[in-house]
C-alpha cells in the first residue's frame, strides 16, 4: 500500500500476516538487502534478482532474493534456503511402504527416466535431490543441469543454465552427455529438444531425473506428446512418473479426533476396503481423522512442517500399447494403472489424515474436494 507496508511469512505454503512497516523503515531494509544480494540500488524500475548467505550463531541459509516494481515503489520477496532440508529419507518425504519399495527398485536400473510432476513449490527440487542422495556413489558419475542451482550437494558435479547467453537446458544437456556421466538430473523439461534428448539419453545407458508441469501423473505423457515427442518413445524410456503436492503436517502436541457423521465413517470404511493390495496399511476398524487446534509448540497454527501426497505411475510393458494406440486420453492412462494398484494423490492424502499425519482440509486444499464415490467408483471399475 502507498502509505503502509505489510509483512508476511510464508509458513509451510500459507501466507500469515506478521508486521507492519513504515515506508521509511521499507526502504532502508530493502536497500540494505539490495546490497547484501549484489543488486543494483539506483535500479527501481527493473526487476532484479539476487542472493547471499545469512550466517547464524547455530545455522547458516542461502537467500535467494527478488525485487520486483510495482505501483507503490519495490516489491521484495525473500526465500531462505536451508541445506539441511536436503539430508531427507524417504520416509520422511511422506511415501508410503510400496512406494518406497518401487522407487528403491527403479533406483537401481543403471538406465531409464524418472519423471517428478507437480507446481511450483511443490517439492520438487527436494525430491530429486533425495533421489540423488540415495545412489551416490564413488563409482557414479552424477552431474545436474538447473536454473539456478540452489542447494550445492557433495559429490555431485553441478552446472546452471543460462539462457541470457544462450545456454538453454537443451544445449546444456548436449554439452552433459559429452561429459561421460551415469546419472544425470536436468532441472525442468520445457521444450521438444530437451525431451527427445533427455529421453534418447534415458535409452542409451544413462539415468535420468527430470522435472515437468503437470496436474497429476498420466498428464505427463499427454504432456510430452504435445511437446511433439514420438509415442514410441516414452514407454522404453519412462521408468516411472511420480506426481506430488505439499500438505501441513498436523502438531502431534495438540491434534484432535474429529467427530464424523455416520455417512462419512461409513464412506471411509469403504475407502479402506476397496484399496489396492499393493498399499501396505494397518487395519483401521474405527476411522478416526484430526483437525489442526493450535498450543504454544506450532506457534498455534496446528500445524508443524509438511509432508508430500504422491502418486506414482510405473510405466509397464502394457502402456507401450496403449501409447501406440490411436485417440489415447488421460481416462484411458488412469484405468490402466488402476489395473497396477495405482493410488492417486488425493487417495494418498486419505490415508495420511488416516493415520493422523494431516487433515481433510489440508487435502482438500492440495488436492480438491474429496469425491469418496467417484474413488471407489474408479477403484472398482
Amino acid at each position: 500500500e502507498e502509505s503502509l507496508i505489510t509483512l508476511r511469512f510464508r509458513i509451510d505454503g500459507v501466507l500469515h500476516p506478521a508486521a507492519t512497516l513504515s515506508p521509511s523503515t521499507y526502504v532502508e531494509i530493502l536497500s540494505h538487502i539490495k546490497l547484501l544480494s549484489q543488486m543494483k540500488l539506483n535500479v527501481t524500475r527493473e526487476a532484479q534478482d539476487g542472493r547471499f548467505t545469512l550466517i547464524l550463531p547455530d545455522v547458516s541459509f542461502e537467500v535467494r532474493s527478488s525485487v520486483i516494481p510495482s505501483g507503490f515503489g519495490e516489491t521484495m520477496v525473500l526465500r531462505l534456503l536451508d541445506p539441511h532440508s536436503l539430508f531427507i529419507s524417504f520416509e520422511e518425504l511422506g511415501l508410503r511402504e510400496d512406494d518406497v519399495s518401487t522407487l528403491r527398485e527403479e533406483l537401481k536400473r543403471p538406465n531409464g527416466m524418472i519423471l517428478v510432476t507437480g507446481p511450483t513449490g511443490s517439492g520438487k527440487t527436494t525430491t530429486l535431490y533425495a533421489f540423488l542422495a540415495s545412489i551416490k556413489s564413488p563409482e557414479l558419475k552424477m552431474l545436474t543441469l538447473e536454473n539456478p542451482i540452489e542447494y550445492h550437494l557433495e559429490g555431485v558435479q553441478q552446472t546452471q543454465v543460462d539462457p541470457t547467453e544462450g545456454y538453454s537446458f537443451a544445449e546444456g544437456l548436449k554439452a552433459i552427455l559429452r561429459q561421460d556421466p551415469d546419472v544425470i538430473l536436468i532441472g525442468e523439461i520445457r521444450d521438444l529438444q530437451t525431451a527427445d534428448t533427455a529421453l534418447n539419453a534415458s535409452l542409451t545407458g544413462h539415468l535420468v531425473f527430470s522435472t515437468l508441469h503437470t496436474n497429476d501423473a498420466a498428464g505427463a505423457l499427454p504432456r510430452l506428446i504435445d511437446l511433439g515427442v514420438q509415442p514410441s518413445l516414452l514407454a522404453p524410456a519412462l521408468n516411472l512418473i511420480v506426481a506430488q503436492r505439499l500438505v501441513r503436517r498436523l502438531c502431534e502436541n495438540c491434534k484432535t479426533p474429529v467427530s464424523l457423521t455416520d455417512a462419512v465413517r461409513d464412506q471411509a470404511r469403504d475407502f479402506i476396503k476397496a484399496l489396492p493390495k499393493n498399499v501396505l496399511r494397518e487395519t483401521f476398524s474405527t476411522p478416526v481423522f484430526y483437525e489442526a487446534r493450535g498450543c504454544s509448540a506450532c506457534g498455534e497454527l496446528g500445524y508443524r512442517g509438511r509432508i508430500g501426497l504422491f502418486e506414482f505411475l510405473k510405466l509397464t510393458p502394457h502402456f507401450d500399447k496403449l501409447l501406440h494406440s490411436e485417440g489415447f486420453s488421460e481416462p484411458d492412462i488412469l484405468e490402466a494403472a488402476r489395473e497396477q494398484g495405482f493410488v492417486t494423490m488425493q487417495e494418498d492424502g486419505i490415508l495420511k489424515a488416516l493415520h493422523g499425519q494431516t487433515s481433510l482440509s489440508e487435502v482438500e486444499r492440495a488436492t480438491g474436494p474429496i469425491d469418496w464415490k467417484r474413488s471407489l467408483k474408479t477403484k472398482k471399475a
